[in-house]
Formats: C-alpha cells, sequence, structure tokens
C-alpha cells in the first residue's frame, strides 16, 4: 500500500506491549496459574443433534468461535472470522463478497454449494447457487454469542445442503445480555462502523434485546483505467461511478417468554441492507459487429429479513420437544448475465421431540417442511440469459430419526440415525441419508470417534432451468444470411420457369420451413457466427456425498490440547460443465425460438476428497495462550456415465489444476491477556497455491464470458492480472481495558502484509468490474453501561 511502514511500526508497537506485559507478569507469580483444559472438553454445543451436548461426546469434527474469540481477532465481516477455523476457506471477489467452503474444492464455473449457513436456526443460503450471499449479510460481530462450525456432513439432521459443513450463528441470548453497547470503530482504507446492542430481562418472565449497526467502506483503489500493476493507462475507463463504495445497515430484535417453569417462546428478528453501484456487461447482439459490449449500470438497493419463532416445552428431566417457524426473505442484486434482481424466500417449519428411554438411548425424531420461492426479475439482458421459469416454487419434506445409545457406562456411545428427503424443483424422488458414528472416551483426556454419513446438495436454481447465451448471431448477420438463402431459392425457382411472383412465394415458403431454417444456421455456423449459449442438462439431480471420517479429541498433560481428524468423502452426481468438444448442435432455445449450439451444465462429474485437520492448543500460564492448526484437503473429479454425452475416448481432466481451496492451510494464533486490562492477539494465515488467477480486458472494463473458446479471435487480448499462488495473512489487535472494564479501546490490523492483490474475478457473476482487495489498519471503542 502507499505506507509501507504502517506493518512495522504497528507490529513494533504490540510487541513492545507485550514484552512489558510479560515482564509484569513474571513480577506477579501469584497471578500465573496453571489454566485447566476441562472447560473446553465439557463446553456444550447445540449444532451436531439440536440439543445441548458436551463436546467431548460428540462424534464429530466441530470448531467453536466464541464471542471472545470473534472480537479479539479484529474481524470487520463474517468471513474474516471464519477464516480462523481450519478447514474452512473462502476467497473473496470484493471486501464484502465472498465464495467459501468447507472440505471441498469445486470444479470451475460451479457453486461450492455444500455448506449450511444458519442464523438462530434459520437457513440462509442464496437460492440462486445453494451458497450463502456474505455480501447481502451483516449483523453486528459483537451480537455474536458463538459460531458453531461442523466440518463434516449435517445431512441426518439438517438435511439439503450441509454435505461437507454447517455454520450456526447464534446470537447472544437476551437474559444474558450485558446491558447496553455502543461500538464505533474506522479504519484505512475508507472503512467506519457504529452498532449499538441493549437488553436484558424486564420482568421475571420476560427478557428483550435489540441492536441496530451502519457499516461504510469507499472501496480500496479501483482498478479500472489501470494496468495489472496498478498503474495508469492511456486507455480511459468506461466506469464513472465508484463501484466499490457500499453502505451497510442492519437491526434487529430478540424476545424470550416463559410461559410456565417447563414451556417458554424465543423470537428473532434480523434485517440487514446495503447500497451499492454495481457495473456488469454481457456480449451483446451488436458485439460481433462492432467488438462493443453491454454495459450495464445498477444503483443496488438490497436487504435481508431473517425472522424465526420457537416453542420449547420441557416435559421431565428425560423429555424435551421444539417447534420453530422460520423464514429468511432475500432481496438482492444477482451479477449473472449483465444482473438481475432476485426476491428469493425460504418458509421453513420443523418439530423436534428429544426422548430419553431409560439410561442407555438417547431418542431424537424431527419433521421439516420447507417452502421456497424463486423470483427473478428485472433481467437487464433477457436476449443474453433468460429462464424456463423465473417465479417458480420448490417444496422440501423430510423425516429423521436418531438415536444414540449409551454403553459402558457412557464411555462408548453410538449414534445412528437416517433421514429422509425429497426436493420438488428436482423430482419427487425421497433420497435418504444415513448416519452412523461412535465416540469413546477412553479416559477423562481422550475421545476417538470415527464413522460414516451420507448426505446431499441440492442444485441451485441456476442448475435447473437457465439459458445462458455465451455468444449471439448479430441480427443483421442473421438478415443478410436469410437474404442470401432467399436468394438463392428465389433463382432456383426463376430457373424452374416460374414467374416473378411464384418465385418470390416459393423462396419466403423455404425460408419459413424447417429445410430453409436449416440452411440459414448452416450458412450461419459456416460464417463462424452461429448462436453459442450454455443450459441445464436433460436431467439434474442432487449431488450425493459418502464421508468417512475418524478422529481423537485429548488432552496432552493439563496445558495442550490435540483434535485431530482425517475424513475421506466420495461425490457422484457432482455438478460440472461438459468437455468442450461435447456440444449439441441447432438446438432451439429453452426460452425463445433462437437455434444455438449449446454446452451442458450437469450432474457430469465424481469425485473424492480427502484431508485432515490437525488443531493444538496450548495454555502456557494463566492469561497466554497459543493454537496451531494444519489443514489439507484434496479434491479430485472424473467424468461420470451421463445421459447428455459419451465419456468414452474424454481425455479432458475436470480436476482444476490449481484448486478452488488451497491444499495446505497453516494458522497460528497467540492470545496474551496481561496486567491492567491489556490483551494482544496475533494470527498468521500461511496457504499453497489456491485458484486466483483471471484475464481481463483492460479497452473495455470486462472479463472474458464463460469459455474462451467461445471468443473469435479479439482486436485485443485479455490481460493476466491474477497468478495462481498461495497467500500470507497476519493480523494483529491490541485492546486496553479500562474504568472496571466498561470500556475497551483498541487498535488493529487486518491483513497487513497484503500490498494489494487483485480479488478473485468470478466472470459468472462479477462480468465486469475489476478491483483490489489490500491490508486495513483501524482503531474502535466499545463502551458498556450495565
Amino acid at each position: 500500500m502507499k505506507n509501507q511502514n504502517k506493518p512495522r511500526y504497528l507490529l513494533t508497537l504490540i510487541m513492545l506491549v507485550l514484552s512489558i506485559g510479560l515482564a509484569q507478569a513474571q513480577e506477579n507469580d501469584e497471578d500465573i496459574l496453571d489454566m485447566s483444559l476441562e472447560d473446553l472438553m465439557n463446553m456444550e454445543v447445540t449444532s451436531v443433534s439440536k440439543k445441548a451436548e458436551r463436546l467431548q461426546d460428540v462424534a464429530s469434527s466441530i470448531y467453536v468461535l466464541t464471542a471472545d474469540d470473534i472480537m479479539k481477532s479484529g474481524a470487520t465481516t463474517l468471513h474474516e472470522a471464519l477464516r480462523n477455523v481450519p478447514g474452512y476457506w473462502g476467497v473473496q471477489t470484493s471486501y464484502s463478497n465472498v465464495y467459501s467452503s468447507i472440505r471441498n474444492s469445486t470444479t470451475e464455473n460451479s457453486d461450492p454449494g455444500t455448506v449450511l449457513y444458519l442464523l438462530d436456526g434459520t437457513p440462509i443460503q442464496d437460492l440462486m447457487g445453494s451458497v450463502l450471499s456474505f455480501q447481502n449479510f451483516d449483523i453486528p460481530l459483537d451480537e455474536i454469542d458463538r459460531i458453531e462450525v461442523i466440518k463434516g456432513s449435517g445431512g441426518t439432521v439438517y438435511g439439503a445442503n450441509s454435505a461437507t459443513g454447517v455454520v450456526n450463528i447464534f446470537t447472544k441470548n437476551p437474559e444474558k445480555y450485558d446491558g447496553i453497547n455502543i461500538k464505533a470503530e474506522g479504519a484505512a482504507p475508507g472503512y467506519a462502523a457504529v452498532s449499538v446492542r441493549a437488553g436484558g430481562k424486564i420482568s421475571e418472565k420476560v427478557a428483550v434485546s435489540g441492536y441496530a449497526k451502519y457499516r461504510y467502506f469507499s472501496g480500496w483503489e479501483s482498478m479500472a483505467g489501470k494496468d495489472e500493476d496498478g498503474n495508469s493507462t492511456s486507455i480511459t475507463t468506461a466506469f464513472t461511478e465508484n463501484y466499490d463504495e457500499s453502505n451497510y445497515y442492519s437491526w434487529g430484535a430478540k424476545l424470550n417468554f416463559d410461559l410456565t417453569e417447563k414451556s417458554k417462546i424465543s423470537a428473532r428478528l434480523h434485517h440487514n441492507g446495503y447500497q451499492q453501484n454495481v457495473y456488469t456487461s454481457v456480449f451483446d447482439q451488436s458485439f460481433l459487429l462492432t467488438r462493443d459490449d453491454d454495459l450495464q449500470y445498477t444503483e443496488v438497493s438490497a436487504n435481508r429479513t431473517v425472522a424465526n419463532v420457537r416453542f420449547d416445552h420441557s416435559f421431565n428431566d428425560t423429555h424435551s420437544l421444539f417447534v420453530r417457524a422460520s423464514t429468511n426473505i432475500e432481496n438482492d442484486f444477482y451479477r449473472g448475465g449483465g444482473g438481475m434482481n432476485i426476491s428469493n424466500a425460504i418458509y421453513d417449519f420443523e418439530i423436534q421431540d428429544n426422548l430419553s428411554l431409560g439410561q442407555y438411548n438417547d431418542l431424537s425424531v424431527g419433521i421439516n417442511y420447507r417452502i421456497v420461492d424463486f423470483d427473478v426479475h428485472n433481467i437487464k439482458s433477457t436476449d443474453y440469459i433468460n429462464y424456463v421459469d423465473p417465479q417458480a416454487n420448490e417444496s422440501i419434506k423430510g423425516a429423521f430419526v436418531q438415536n444414540k445409545i449409551k454403553l459402558l457406562d457412557t464411555k462408548l456411545n453410538l449414534v445412528l440415525g437416517i433421514k429422509a428427503e425429497n426436493y420438488s424443483l428436482v423430482n419427487d424422488k425421497y433420497y435418504f441419508s444415513p448416519m452412523a458414528k461412535a465416540s469413546f472416551i477412553a479416559n477423562k483426556n481422550i475421545t476417538l470417534w470415527g464413522g460414516f454419513t451420507q448426505s446431499y446438495t441440492t442444485p441451485g436454481f441456476n442448475s435447473t432451468n437457465v439459458n445462458v447465451f455465451l455468444l449471439q448471431t448479430p441480427t443483421a448477420v442473421t438478415q443478410l444470411i436469410t437474404k442470401e438463402v432467399y436468394d438463392i431459392a428465389y433463382q432456383q425457382a426463376i430457373n424452374a420457369g416460374a414467374d416473378d411472383a411464384t418465385a418470390d412465394a416459393t423462396a419466403n415458403a423455404f425460408i419459413a420451413s424447417e429445410a430453409g431454417q436449416a440452411a440459414i444456421q448452416a450458412e450461419t455456423r459456416n460464417q463462424g457466427v452461429q448462436n453459442l449459449a450454455a443450459k441445464n442438462g436433460s436431467e439434474t439431480s442432487p449431488s450425493k456425498f459418502q464421508t468417512w471420517e475418524f478422529g481423537i479429541k485429548s488432552h496432552l498433560g493439563d496445558k495442550v490440547q490435540l483434535n485431530a481428524t482425517f475424513f475421506k468423502t466420495y461425490i457422484t452426481d457432482g455438478v460440472s460443465a461438459n468437455p468442450g468438444a461435447a456440444i449439441l448442435i441447432d438446438q432451439k432455445s429453452i426460452t425463445d425460438d433462437r437455434v444455438t449450439d449449446y454446452y451442458l451444465y450437469g450432474n457430469y462429474v465424481s469425485g473424492e476428497s480427502i484431508g485432515t485437520e490437525t488443531v493444538i492448543k496450548f495454555f502456557p500460564m494463566q492469561g497466554l495462550i497459543f493454537e496451531a492448526s494444519h489443514a489439507w484437503s484434496e479434491t479430485t473429479w472424473e467424468y461420470q456415465e451421463n445421459r447428455d454425452f459419451d465419456i468414452s475416448g474424454i481425455t479432458e481432466d475436470p480436476t482444476p489444476s490449481t484448486p478452488f481451496m488451497p491444499k495446505h492451510v497453516f494458522r497460528l494464533k497467540a492470545d496474551y491477556s496481561f496486567s491492567q486490562g491489556f490483551n494482544v492477539t496475533a494470527s498468521l494465515i500461511q496457504t499453497s497455491a489456491f485458484w486466483t488467477e483471471s484475464n481481463y480486458y483492460y479497452d473495455t472494463e470486462r472479463y472474458p464470458t464463460l469459455t474462451e473458446e467461445s471468443l473469435p479471435p479479439a482486436t485485443t487480448s485479455p490481460t493476466v492480472v491474477a497468478k495462481n499462488s498461495g497467500r500470507t495473512i497476519v493480523n494483529l489487535r491490541l485492546e486496553k481495558k479500562l474504568l472496571n472494564d466498561k470500556i475497551s479501546l483498541y487498535v488493529f490490523g487486518n491483513d497487513i502484509t497484503n500490498t494489494g492483490n487483485v480479488s478473485d474475478t468470478d466472470n459468472i457473476r462479477n462480468a465486469a468490474t475489476l478491483s483490489r482487495i489490500g491490508a486495513m489498519y483501524g482503531a474502535g471503542l466499545n463502551y458498556r453501561l450495565k
């Protein structure tokens, strides 16, 4: 960035304070107490079975980000907090937008779509690709009580789209609220946020809370009108607005009401929105003649509302039930195909009964019914992208049963379960997600666990009925070719002795006939200007994931905790584009009368994911924690048998040469709280190479279309603006608490070694703007009034 000494100054300041704190701590031996790890092993988590369980007993790989972890990370977005989780990875397309995954590296031009995101139990997926739209999600991070991340399948309990992970975000309980909190922070470049939170009990039976937040980001330096090194060029940018500038707001309210000693109702409401200028572009019907594409500018105003009402009843100590109704309504701007507005909604209903049958069986039974509404409208370029049914509905019906069998005085726990679920957007078949897991508590310090799960990922709306034109025959060219075919038919009629009127009628009849249209199409292809498009395959079904996992959770003495997991996942009916040579010729468009050559997009690949996750926590003394982790994952793909094309003889490899997720991610974190209210946190993330390489046309300010093969020779070639490489991410935060912890002052530096990376350029959705991500330095204040 502009001041290369900023990282050095911040690092020096924090190291100086850290050394002073260590010296003071060593002078006060009475404050240096051994820290027990028992609390960590006994931590309760609720994500695995939707009921409270000890972390040590759970036969799953689960990582918990506490409110304290999130605060001390210096994160300003959800992604910045989550990237501290081993097994998680996200690639930024801008400061606020991320495409993320857990344990699964996708094929090119496909959505990860295998991780279910929940906010207070409500699914918050973007329904276009079954992923979370990070850009359309923003709540105060200090409103979050914890984030439980299941790495591996949650299919038996959660069902659709939890095949490789579940990210469950829990906000703070109004009954345990910490008074009134006011927080303000700012950072360079151009970041500012302010929030207020308040709540608590207003009577013996009622507790309420609420929050409001505003966030502004001016954007890192735009790459528009600059070369790949960020230097100004003689090319004048086509953009007139600062497209990276964004304004975010959010507010929420929560209620707990104890009906009786055994029954209570809770309600949660979260609303957020953002405004941003957005550029998109497509190769329209004049591109082959003018070489100018269609640039679209949109002032986006998007929002999301997440709400749920839950009733809990405890019959006795061994029997409880909950009923929940929830919704996620998302109004957003989708950048694909020149841009469009979406108003998609999920309405979810579920009931779960938890019953202990004697001392050996904990039975859980649940049913769910989900209604999904898709509404795609205001499509900017309907001749480029369209849908068979832009307004559609889907229903998902499911039921599960799970039994936890406790043996050997609860040292051995077997968990058996199965879920049946159907997805009407695809078909009316029921898909079964069985699970068999076991955990063995060898002693209070060691738990061994492992097992098998099967789950499914439903295709998003774009994988079921989309029609995308990559290249279009110019109208003027079609008219000329039609005139040529007409002239040939007319002349043939004249040569056969017809008069002028008869020859004209004969030629027009031929043009309108199937043979005439075929002749026009053949000449169009002969001139190399035929329509070229992409659509879904003949049949799209959910992708199946079968996962084997083995793990250990252990204490090594009283100062070290070690958690390690090995997993292997077998994937069938994965989603991918077909090989380049397998193209359908002279097909009628699924949304209009144009004849086109089609690439297909469907269940064409199978694959395997394999990996390990190792986390070590070291507590050398009170107030000091070190955490080191390593995540290795690798996904390979191959083409599988399908109805649409013959795979014999295909040598093309669908596995990207550089993966979406790095094969290796090393994380190191140190957290030290010492005397006089100081805390310092430092973290390092180091990755192997991952996919970020992109091409860009500087003269027209856009990315190439989906497939390079679809482009005719251009007057200029795209420039490589990013190289596939690894990343080093260093974050630092220093905090000082005052007035009995009522005031917290802090400074932070996020990604401080980053002097400016071109952000990942997803040419499916972000078809025009080129921007950067970089380091951020800031300070903040939090004031708590009880």
